[in-house]
């Protein structure tokens, strides 16, 4: 096999990979809205948009222009240069993707594929113009207009679809309210056929426009009667509504499975060009060249402005691909997960910080809604509080649905209509960018960003468009420098990239199944596990203990040795609690929430337990942030006495933490012994502060230096003092009795200074 018959092989086994991480990251676009509602069961909906998804491979036949000419001039490139553009490209995507997909961040593969044909394009046409200086101008390669229209098509549906979908679905839920208390039968049946009739409507307009089997008369005859047959759509799933509604069905449940159906589609007929157009395209070129005769660097590619039919069995076994990759990736979950947490209705741990932008968008947002309050006549404000006001409990608790069918149905038919109507006018669009911002304005519309989650809300919304943008700039720029490698380096620099692929891939595969272990241990935690208010206390301190145990001991082996590794780990380790602690809170609420402060002897106990615990993690959160600083900025390290000081509270911390963390496990009061453990705890603290300011006394450190150590000795003192409280409040918390206050509080001692 020669050597361009290999790097087309390379480009089918990129493909492979490509299929792979573009199905997880596009198939929030199609999942969101059932899972998020939980219509059916996850299987019953992996079903339904598989179908989709193969049928929709098969309208793809007739997409495949934007990898072939779409970015690019092909007459003003030769053999040899596009294959380098194909292969920059292949690698670039797939990086982009997989490092999207690692972090459960949606992003568009249409911007993606775009921006790296127009990065390795400019770059292949900058060196191929560097080397004939008699050729025409390196922006004379692009197809400049074409990449322009696709962009800004791109750019303006993100504003259509927010606007679409918040209006739309204010006005539904004024009209319906929420659909499981409020909603007559005759209003769920005439939505119901609203929406199903824009889907198919959809599915007409999507599946005409690739389907390379369907003649033109055909395509011509449908295209006419529209309003026919619109009409006639209507009035059948308005039948088809009555009848499941007559046998007990929810119609607005077949809306959102057929949306799923028709979304799935229109993603594999639409943006299976983003995974194995560039291959195709390079199989083409390499077809036309092979049999040409003409040395690889002279002959040109004007074989490509040519139309292609692409086989339906390479189509379908591509659709099939996608098909095994939605039920078998962790990411695909991941990805999806993170719209549905963005756009739910109740309560829950957030995943976004907010930050300045964030928080000035609440508050402008804020303001505007207190002027139309006040243009408003008070009767007005209250019919619709009225009509948007829940009176389903079920969404308060920790396993209901994200949202409820109604805005299910709305997500889909927006998006699905959104994208007919560009789809026959030829508008350029990515299924990402309307999908996921219908999804934000219709939680914005339904309320679900009150004032308590906005700003964490609007924090994710604005890291999602973040990383959009960033997308562009960063396949942009990445095609482009591995353009410049391959056609500087040749071959040695293709091989190091392919193993760079590999080796990325693995280990974004590892931490990507470690990072879901530890999610899915705290989404298990919920508040049906466990039997009672004690049990769930037991859990949560035998965890945190533990946890904030292993926190300490990297952090003070990274002070003591300097070493980032260790440092890594703490921090890692602090994330863990972090991220296990806001929903540890959160079902410890909602455990309280059931019973009255006056009716329940345990209530003012476990609340300062939970007070405890907020207080451990603080401590570490300020140790962990200290000692990076002082790794970080390289400071020296302390002196050989401090150092063995801090060995010695490990060791001791070693045998104190288990011994207490085992006994809120095992709901057993400790006795008077682990003051006594505690107290040692402190006297070797005590030696650690000592060493510390000798050393201040002595020169042998500088003022700072001595700082930063004394700070986490400081907060150690109080991790330990918040370990005594805690053993105090075990019994009174698990069985309800008053706090022992015979019990020697170490905390109570002040820290020895040297005279």
């Amino acid at each position: 096999m020669d050597f361009f018959a290999f790097l087309i092989a390379a480009l089918f086994v990129l493909a492979l990979i490509d299929l792979s991480v573009g199905v997880s990251n596009d198939a929030v676009n199609f999942l969101n809205s059932a899972i998020g509602s939980q219509v059916a069961s996850r299987r019953t909906i992996m079903i339904v948009a598989t179908a989709g998804i193969l049928i929709g491979a098969l309208f793809s036949s007739g997409i495949m222009e934007v990898a072939r000419k779409g970015i690019f001039n092909p007459e003003m490139f030769t053999f040899a240069d596009v294959m380098v553009v194909f292969l920059a490209v292949m690698i670039a995507d797939v990086l982009l993707l997989d490092l999207f997909n690692t972090f459960g961040m949606p992003t568009s593969t249409t911007v993606s594929i775009v921006f790296e044909l127009l990065g390795a394009a400019t770059a292949v046409a900058i060196i191929h113009v560097t080397h004939n200086p008699d050729s025409a101008p390196f922006y004379e390669f692009i197809n400049g207009k074409n990449a322009l229209a696709i962009v800004s098509g791109i750019l303006l549906s993100v504003v259509i679809a927010f606007a679409v979908g918040t209006l739309v679905q204010f006005l539904s839920r004024f009209l319906f309210t929420f659909e499981d208390t409020r909603h007559t039968a005759l209003a769920r049946i005439g939505w119901s056929a609203v929406a199903l009739t824009t889907i198919s409507w959809f599915l007409f307009i999507k599946g005409l426009k690739g389907a390379g089997f369907v003649t033109g008369d055909v395509q011509a005859w449908i295209l006419g009667h529209q309003a026919l047959i619109l009409g006639g759509a209507f009035l059948f799933w308005l039948g088809v509504s009555y009848v499941l509604r007559q046998l007990g069905m929810n119609p607005l449940a077949f809306v959102v499975l057929a949306g799923t159906f028709a979304l799935a589609m229109a993603f594999a007929s639409n943006d299976l060009v983003n995974f194995i157009g560039v291959p195709l395209a390079g199989f083409e070129s390499w077809k036309a060249w092979s049999g040409s005769g003409v040395a690889p660097e002279a002959y040109t590619m004007e074989v490509l402005k040519q139309p292609v039919q692409s086989s339906h069995f390479l189509l379908l076994a591509a659709g099939a691909v996608m098909a095994v990759t939605l039920w078998v990736s962790g990411k695909a979950r991941s990805v999806t997960q993170t719209e549905v947490t963005l756009a739910r209705q109740g309560e829950g741990a957030e995943r976004f910080r907010p930050g300045p932008l964030s928080r000035a968008l609440v508050r402008t947002s804020l303001a505007f809604g207190q002027f139309l309050r006040a243009m408003t006549p008070p009767p007005w404000q209250s019919e619709v509080e009225r009509r948007f006001t829940r009176d389903d409990t079920s969404v308060r608790l920790s396993d209901a649905p994200a949202f409820d069918l109604l805005r299910a149905s709305v997500n889909l038919a927006v998006a699905s209509i959104l994208i007919a109507i560009a789809t026959s006018m030829t508008l350029p669009l990515s299924t990402t960018f309307v999908s996921f911002k219908v999804a934000m304005g219709t939680s914005l519309a339904d309320r679900a960003w009150g004032r308590d989650s906005a700003a964490d809300r609007v924090a994710g919304v604005l890291s999602v468009l973040g990383g959009w943008f960033g997308t562009a700039a960063a396949a942009f720029l990445l095609a482009a420098f591995f353009a410049t490698l391959i056609s500087v380096f040749g071959p040695v620099a293709l091989g190091a990239l392919l193993v760079l692929v590999g080796f990325t891939l693995y280990r974004s595969f590892r931490f990507h199944g470690e990072r879901e272990q530890r999610q899915a241990k705290s989404r298990s935690l919920n508040a049906s596990s466990f039997g009672t208010e004690g049990e769930l206390l037991r859990t949560q301190m035998h965890e945190l203990l533990s946890e904030c145990a292993g926190a300490v001991e990297h952090a003070l082996l990274a002070l003591t040795r300097g070493d980032r590794k260790h440092l890594e780990q703490s921090r890692r380790a602090l994330d863990v609690i972090a991220e296990s602690s806001a929903r540890k809170e959160l079902v410890f609420v909602r455990v309280l929430k059931r019973v009255r402060p006056k009716e329940n002897r345990f209530f003012l106990a476990q609340l300062e337990t939970l007070a405890c615990q907020q207080d451990l993690f603080q401590s570490i959160q300020t140790i962990v942030a200290t000692v990076e600083a002082h790794v970080l900025n390289a400071h020296e390290r302390p002196t050989t006495e401090t150092t063995a000081a801090l060995q010695h509270f490990l060791e001791a911390q070693r045998d104190v933490v288990p011994f207490m963390a085992d006994a809120w496990n095992d709901g057993r009061a400790v006795e008077d012994g682990e003051a006594a453990m505690l107290a040692d705890l402190m006297e070797r603290l005590e030696a650690a502060t000592h060493a510390a300011i000798s050393d201040l006394y002595d020169g042998s450190r500088p003022i700072k230096n001595t700082t930063l150590v004394l700070t986490v000795l400081t907060e150690l003192a109080d991790f330990v003092r918040e370990m005594g409280r805690a053993s105090r409040l075990m019994t009174p918390a698990i069985h309800g009795a008053r706090p022992r206050s015979d019990t020697p509080d170490p905390g109570d001692d002040t820290l020895v200074q040297p005279a």
